[in-house]
């Protein structure tokens, strides 16, 4: 593995590895994300503590959250691992950790790297590595789980496979990268077969009998939209024992309900919810789409930003109410709401060329501006919480930034 791996990035995952080797504490929190990849991400870390022989506890959370964070923190002792989220938040972390935990963030998103005796960053953005294109998050811990076990870790090829296409890695034809070193390593332990079909790759993943494109989004469905259920259980034990009847049939019905309410939504801002500004299109969907989790007004987005009735030219934002309490956490103590951002494709190809400023900057500025806190970012797709009430206090930081952007290109 060392000689497929950036020497610097070799070194620190590394030195994350010797941090669980040493670790003599006995319980470890992974704390991960509700869609595939942080799904896949979650099964992975199990199974690496399973190997150390620590007892692991599984937290689902949508959104790194002072709240969330202090919620963790104080009722969890041992090690705590978060993961496929976290990368902007170690100064946050480690502040309110205060030293009482080690604390592993394990991340592909952009992010902030931290001087820290007790929070540790394991992230390839860091090392100049895009997250966004070379890594998924399953990927990483792949690669991780990897350094400590060895070959032990190998029997798992499939799950990185599985959350990289969960992740569009393979948006480009094929995934690439570290996400390829899995995926190699998955086609020679006999677990994943490549079927070509025109330009684009397909991964045949045999513990499943079904393809990774297939199989993701039922993962995603199950964590995203089946939050508030927990029905995230399901699609962790599926990644070790595949579909029964019973998770297909509640894939099934969640899809059906997912369906139901965007069909609705879209009818809503075709008929004049939806507001426009100078730069910005925006909504609010309240707490409509409960109890589906909060993921889903970014998976709206995803699915509207190129649709007739918005903008071409205009930036998309989501708002959707946050819960009061997170399945895994019980009551929390906030009044939030998620924000997701989108870029119709017009606008997307002038981010992606620098014309246009990106979402990874815009959102965490604009959520700064009200006093919010953005994670897990990317140039084209972007979310962050912030306080209820300073939605529209949100919009004028926002399109601010993009004004000010525009001057300074003159």
């Amino acid at each position: 593995m060392e000689e497929f791996l950036h020497q610097e990035f070799f070194e620190w995952v590394e030195r994350a590895a010797n941090y669980i080797r040493s670790y003599a504490g006995g319980g470890v929190t992974v704390v991960h994300h509700n869609d595939a990849d942080g799904l896949c991400s979650g099964a992975l870390l199990k199974k690496l503590c399973e190997y150390c022989g620590f007892e692991a506890e599984l937290i689902c959370i949508e959104k790194v959250y002072p709240a969330v964070v202090e919620k963790i923190h104080s009722s969890r002792d041992g090690m705590i691992i978060y993961t496929d989220l976290g990368g902007l938040a170690a100064d946050m972390i480690d502040k309110i950790n205060a030293g009482k935990s080690m604390v592993l963030i394990i991340d592909h998103h952009p992010a902030k790297d931290i001087d820290s005796d007790y929070v540790h960053v394991l992230d390839p953005e860091l090392a100049g590595i895009s997250g966004d294109v070379f890594v998924s998050a399953s990927s990483l811990n792949y690669i991780f789980f990897r350094a400590v076990a060895g070959e032990e870790a190998k029997k798992y090829a499939y799950i990185a496979v599985l959350g990289s296409v969960g992740d569009y890695h393979d948006r480009s034809g094929g995934v690439l990268g570290f996400d390829r070193f899995a995926l190699e390593e998955a086609i020679d332990e006999g677990q994943v077969k490549v079927r070509f079909e025109g330009a684009k790759e397909r991964y045949f993943i045999k513990q499943f009998g079904e393809y990774a494109d297939v199989i993701a989004p039922r993962l995603t469905t199950l964590g995203a939209v089946g939050y508030e259920e927990r029905a995230y259980q399901l699609g962790i034990r599926a990644c070790f024992e595949g579909f029964d009847e019973k998770t297909l049939e509640k894939v099934e019905q969640l899809e059906k309900l997912k369906k139901e309410k965007f069909e609705q939504m879209m009818e809503r801002l075709r008929n004049g919810e939806l507001k426009i500004g100078e730069y910005v299109q925006w909504f609010h969907v309240g707490d409509f789409f409960y109890p589906m989790g909060v993921k889903m007004v970014g998976e709206f987005c995803q699915l509207i930003k190129d649709m007739t009735f918005l903008k071409d030219n205009l930036y998309l934002i989501g708002f959707q109410n946050q819960p009061k309490s997170i399945p895994d956490l019980g009551e929390i103590g906030w009044d939030a709401v998620k924000v997701s951002a989108r870029a119709p494709t017009p606008l997307e190809r002038m981010i992606l060329r620098g014309k246009m400023p990106g979402l990874d900057y815009l959102i965490p500025k604009a959520s700064e501006a009200v006093g919010g806190f953005a994670d897990a970012t990317h140039r084209i797709a972007a979310a962050t919480v912030i306080d209820r009430g300073k939605e529209e206090e949100f919009i004028e930081a926002f399109e601010g930034l993009v004004k000010e952007y525009e001057a300074s290109r003159g």
